[in-house]
C-alpha cells in the first residue's frame, strides 16, 4: 500500500492535571502504563498507509508545552487525544499547545470523556472535533476525509463545530462486532524502557483481549458498551510472542474488567502459552464469580503471577447496594483458592459507599486483613459520571447538581468527595488511613513478605509505596484526585 499524504500524531496526556510532572524518585515508582488506546489507533492508521507518530508525555514526564516544537517539527495534518474525565484539564492544556504552536492541524479528542459529555466538551475550541465510542473505524474515516480533502461534518460517531459555531452530534455508529481484524498496537512508537510501576518485573507491558462489560457496579463508569467482544486467543499469544522475544518484556498487565470470561478460552489461551513455551508472566483483572480452581490452576501453569479482585464492601448488605452481584463467601473462596495454586493477589475496597455505617466500615476493614491477600488498595468512594452513585448522589444533595458537567465546562475544579450524612471528607480520609497502616503494618503480612524467597524484593516494594504516598501528599495531589492510593498498577 502507498503511503499516503496526511499525517497525524497521537499524544498521550498526564492522568491529572496536577500529576505533572512528578518528582523523578516518584515518577520511576508510581505506575506509568503505555496507552493502549492511543497505540491502537495508530496501529490501524498506519495499516491503511497514513503516518503517524506518538509522544507521550507521561512517561516522559513533561509538560505539554515541552512537546510544542516536537509536534512542528513533525507537522501533523491531525493531532489525536484521549480523555478520562479526571485527566480533562490536562486534555485541554495540550490541545491549547497544539493550537498555539501548530494551528492548521486538526484537533480531535476521543476517549470516555467524550462519550459521557460529548456537546459540553467541544465547547472548547481548542478542539476541531471529538470521537464518541470505539476510535478505530471512526479515526480512519476521519482520515480517509481529510486526505480526500473531503467535509467533515458528517461523519458517524463525531461532534463537530460548524462554521456558524453550532455544536452538532451526528449519529452513532454501531459498535464493531469483530475486534480481530485490529491490528496489534503500535509498540515501536511508544518509549518502551520508560514505563514504571512499583511492583512489576521490567521491561513490562500492557495488553487487553476484551472489550465491553456486561456488569453495572454503581460505581463504575464503564460507558463504551455492554456487549463482550473476544480476541482470538491464538492472536492474543501472537501478541505476548512479539513482546517477550522483541522488547525482551517480562511481564504483561492484562486491562481487562475482567479477563476470567470464558473456561474454553482460557484453556485455549493457556495451552497456546504452553505449546510455545513463552517464559513471559502476566497478571489479570478478574471478577471472584468468574475463577475456579482449574481455571487459576491452568493459567498458573502458563504464566499468571497475580490475580486482582475488586472486593469493595466487607459486608453482603453493601454489596448489594454496590450491585456488586457478589458475596462476602464468594470473595473469601475466590481469594483461597489464588492463595493456594501459589497466585499473588491483590483486593480492592471502597470507603464510604452512600448507606454505609461506620460499622460496615470498620467490618471491611477487618475483612480486607483477614483473606490472605497480599496487597490492598483502598478509595475513598468517588461518584464518577455516568454512574448509578452519581446518580443518587445527584438526588441527595451529596453533589451540587450536574458537577461532572460544570467540571467538563470550565476545565476543571476541585472534585467533590462523597460526604453523606453519615460520613465527613475528613472522617474518609481517616477511614482509609486506617484501613491502609492495619493491612501493611500487621506483623504477620511482614513476616510473610520477608520469607518469600524474593523477600527483599517484597520489602522494597512496600517501601517504595510509601515514598509514593509521601510525594502525593507533598505535592498536593490528594486534593485534586480524592481516591488517589497506592496500588499494584500505580495510583487507584
Amino acid at each position: 500500500m502507498s503511503q499516503k499524504k496526511t499525517k497525524i500524531l497521537f499524544i498521550k496526556y498526564h492522568e491529572a492535571a496536577d500529576q505533572q510532572p512528578l518528582s523523578k524518585k516518584a515518577a520511576e515508582k508510581l505506575g506509568i502504563f503505555p496507552s493502549l488506546a492511543l497505540a491502537q489507533l495508530a496501529a490501524w492508521c498506519r495499516h491503511h498507509g497514513y503516518q503517524v507518530g506518538l509522544i507521550d508525555l507521561h512517561a516522559e514526564n513533561l509538560y505539554p508545552k515541552d512537546a510544542g516544537s516536537r509536534v512542528r517539527d513533525f507537522a501533523p495534518d491531525i493531532v489525536a487525544l484521549t480523555a478520562k474525565t479526571l485527566g480533562w484539564p490536562a486534555t485541554i492544556e495540550i490541545a491549547q499547545m497544539v493550537k498555539a504552536e501548530y494551528p492548521r492541524a486538526l484537533v480531535v479528542v476521543g476517549g470516555p470523556q467524550l462519550s459521557i459529555y460529548p456537546k459540553e466538551s467541544m465547547t472548547w475550541d481548542c478542539f476541531d472535533m471529538a470521537v464518541v465510542g470505539d476510535g478505530e473505524e471512526t479515526m480512519l474515516d476521519i482520515c480517509d476525509h481529510v486526505e480526500s480533502g473531503s467535509e467533515l461534518d458528517k461523519i458517524p460517531g463525531t461532534v463537530i463545530r460548524t462554521k456558524d459555531g453550532e455544536i452538532v452530534q451526528n449519529p452513532s455508529r454501531p459498535v464493531p462486532k469483530d475486534i480481530d481484524r485490529y491490528p496489534m498496537p503500535a509498540w515501536d512508537l511508544l518509549p518502551m524502557n520508560s514505563y514504571n510501576c512499583l511492583t512489576l518485573l521490567k521491561p513490562f507491558a500492557t495488553m487487553v483481549t476484551t472489550r465491553g462489560c456486561p456488569w453495572h457496579c454503581g460505581y463504575c463508569s464503564q460507558v463504551y458498551s455492554e456487549k463482550l467482544r473476544f480476541r482470538d486467543p491464538i492472536l492474543v499469544v501472537d501478541e505476548m510472542e512479539f513482546l517477550e522475544k522483541t522488547y525482551g518484556v517480562r511481564e504483561i498487565v492484562m486491562f481487562d474488567e475482567t479477563f476470567t470470561i470464558g473456561k474454553k478460552r482460557m484453556r485455549k489461551l493457556s495451552e497456546e502459552i504452553l505449546r510455545r513455551n513463552l517464559k513471559v508472566r502476566f497478571n489479570i483483572r478478574a471478577r471472584v464469580d468468574t475463577v475456579d480452581r482449574e481455571t487459576l490452576t491452568l493459567l498458573k501453569r502458563a504464566g499468571l503471577r497475580s490475580i486482582h479482585m475488586g472486593v469493595e464492601a466487607g459486608t453482603d448488605r453493601v454489596l448489594k447496594i454496590m450491585n456488586k452481584q457478589i458475596t462476602r463467601e464468594q470473595t473469601e473462596k475466590a481469594f483461597r483458592i489464588a492463595r493456594e495454586v501459589g497466585i499473588e493477589t491483590r483486593g480492592y475496597f471502597m470507603v464510604g459507599y452512600y448507606d454505609a455505617t461506620p460499622a460496615d466500615v470498620e467490618e471491611m476493614i477487618r475483612f480486607s486483613s483477614s483473606i490472605g491477600l497480599d496487597w490492598a488498595s483502598y478509595s475513598v468512594a468517588t461518584a464518577l459520571p455516568a454512574t448509578d452513585l452519581y446518580r443518587i448522589a445527584q438526588e441527595r444533595g451529596y453533589v451540587d447538581g450536574d458537577f461532572w458537567r460544570r467540571y467538563t465546562i470550565n476545565g476543571g475544579g476541585p472534585i467533590p468527595q462523597l460526604e453523606t450524612e453519615t460520613f465527613t471528607a475528613e472522617r474518609l480520609r481517616q477511614y482509609r488511613t486506617k484501613a491502609y497502616m492495619n493491612f501493611y503494618l500487621r506483623p504477620d503480612l511482614i513476616r510473610r513478605k520477608l520469607s518469600k524467597s524474593e523477600g527483599r524484593e517484597e520489602l522494597m516494594e512496600m517501601l517504595g509505596g510509601v515514598t509514593v504516598l509521601s510525594e502525593i501528599l507533598k505535592s498536593s495531589i490528594m486534593k485534586a484526585v480524592p481516591s488517589v492510593g497506592i496500588g499494584k498498577w500505580g495510583t487507584v
